[in-house]
């Protein structure tokens, strides 16, 4: 998008950046307070929990802020080229990351826990 004239600085580019910065820290706290929380520290149950409300509600308005400006201006900028490369290098970023299939097993997983929470 930048290579298109979308700016780094100043835009909504930076902004979901800066969001991928705290989200990251969300998830350090959530790790560092469930490891003291496995070591006897029960009084990081609150970070841990802090931690992941902050993180849920980060995505919340992260995932908005893509759906309806990011990749609304994406599809302005960027050619039908552009786009079917960016899909196979993301493809193939999984694939090297998290392993073929991984995805479909998470996409699984929250589709399972969804049925769960209203089967209640």
């Amino acid at each position: 998008m930048e290579k298109r004239g979308i700016p780094r600085q100043a835009g909504p580019i930076g902004v979901m950046l800066t969001e991928h910065d705290q989200g990251r820290a969300y998830v350090r706290g959530m790790d560092e307070a469930g490891k003291r929380f496995a070591s006897g520290d029960k009084t990081s149950l609150k970070a841990a929990l802090d931690n992941a409300r902050g993180y849920a509600e980060l995505l919340r308005q992260h995932i908005d802020k893509e759906d309806n400006i990011l990749y609304q201006m994406a599809d302005q900028v960027l050619t039908t080229t552009d786009q079917e490369e960016l899909l196979s290098r993301f493809e193939e970023v999984e694939r090297e990351r998290i392993g073929a299939g991984k995805h479909e097993e998470y996409v699984k997983l929250v589709e399972d826990l969804e049925r769960e929470m209203v089967q209640g």
